[in-house]
């Protein structure tokens, strides 16, 4: 009995949840994509050794952002790139929240609303550390987008890695006068000013959609209410090294909001799964009917042509000068062109030696297949 996972459930229960809900296009296309990824219909290549051995045939992968199957090698791909940018010092882990009421809006304004809530998040970075106060300097910093809570609910947030400290303009490396870094309460206040504005300033543009059964009126008033509560802003105590925290964030960059392994039991109205609550901190189990968990899965699924993350300060790709500086001050080598990890080295890290069976040369060339038709698995691991 195979084990139950997003596609197995996507080709169950999709294309009657499809006649009864509407949806995103790119929701829909995305659904069709990972219900077909490593089946016949993407077609399929075959892997030979460098003496020209076959060793195996396998379907090729959707390759998309949000599918859980085939975004291994990807997400460890973005995890080496991360780690290799990385300071030597300590880092800061933030965790930037949009408040409940504000969902609506952005449900209607997805396009919209994502790439202002990074902005307001740069914009309120970037002006504190400038300021003499706190650091006066640039820091290096990684911005993740994730929409989802551990129970798969629609919570939009954004973690902020940053370095506690930075370059200042005469290139030498400054300490911020806080152990803290940068004052919470302020954080959120300039955060909170800097979205409100911009969604006011939207709403008299006509650049957004007001929700149904609302009037501009009535946002209007709700982000003023909003503008006078507390935000949540989540401040982790500081790391020795970001190294964790780029980890943690590789697994969700890509490869959705849940993974196959969360998935416990699938039936004909239901199903089940597992995830780790923040409050409790314990394992938990959630059952769903299938129009609930298709829901929760799709609003997950990545827009199109919209950043899930952003490299910036010192760890941008344009201050790889300006980084190199930082880390001869800390102790570090420079940053040269970073080399890719590939399929047969990600194989290799997993404990899976790429090795012809014939020869025991390494597997080195992935050749199309002209037919797509009958494609037969050998018994050999597909982690690529």
């Amino acid at each position: 009995m195979t084990s139950p996972t997003v596609q197995s459930f996507l080709q169950q229960s999709f294309l009657n949840y499809q006649t009864t809900h509407a949806m995103p296009l790119y929701q829909l296309k995305a659904a069709q994509q990972l219900m077909v990824c490593r089946t016949q219909t993407l077609g399929g290549h075959a892997v030979y050794c460098e003496d020209g051995h076959l060793n195996g045939v396998w379907y090729n992968s959707c390759k998309h952002r949000s599918c859980p199957q085939c975004c291994a090698l990807k997400s460890a791909q973005w995890q080496q790139r991360a780690e290799a940018l990385l300071l030597e010092c300590q880092h800061h882990h933030w965790v930037f929240t949009l408040p409940h009421d504000l969902h609506a809006i952005w449900r209607f304004n997805r396009a919209f609303c994502q790439p202002l809530f990074f902005r307001c998040v740069r914009e309120t970075l970037q002006k504190l550390s400038q300021d003499p106060r706190y650091l006066a300097a640039t820091p290096g910093y990684i911005l993740a987008f994730h929409s989802w809570a551990r129970n798969q609910v629609f919570h939009p947030h954004i973690h902020c890695v940053i370095s506690h400290g930075g370059l200042d303009k005469t290139g030498h490396w400054l300490t911020p006068k806080r152990q803290s870094f940068l004052p919470a309460k302020v954080m959120m206040q300039i955060f909170r000013g800097k979205y409100l504005a911009g969604i006011k300033k939207a709403l008299a543009s006509g650049d957004v959609v007001v929700p149904t059964n609302e009037t501009k009126q009535r946002v209007i008033n709700l982000c003023n209410k909003l503008g006078r509560t507390d935000w949540i802003l989540h401040c982790v105590p500081p790391y020795e090294h970001g190294a964790g925290v780029a980890k943690y964030l590789a697994r969700y960059i890509k490869g959705g909001a849940i993974k196959n392994s969360q998935i416990l039991r699938i039936t004909q109205h239901s199903i089940k799964f597992r995830y780790k609550s923040h409050q409790t901190k314990q394992t938990e189990y959630l059952t769903l009917t299938h129009a609930q968990f298709m829901q929760r899965l799709l609003s997950h699924i990545a827009i199109p042509r919209k950043q899930q993350y952003q490299l910036l300060g010192l760890y941008h790709g344009r201050s790889r000068a300006k980084l190199n500086i930082a880390r001869e001050q800390l102790g570090q080598v420079a940053v040269e062109k970073i080399q890719e990890i590939d399929w047969q080295m990600f194989m290799d890290s997993k404990g899976i030696r790429a090795l012809c069976e014939t020869c025991g040369k390494p597997l080195m060339q992935l050749r199309d297949l002209e037919q797509a038709g009958e494609v037969e698995q050998l018994k050999i691991p597909s982690l690529h």
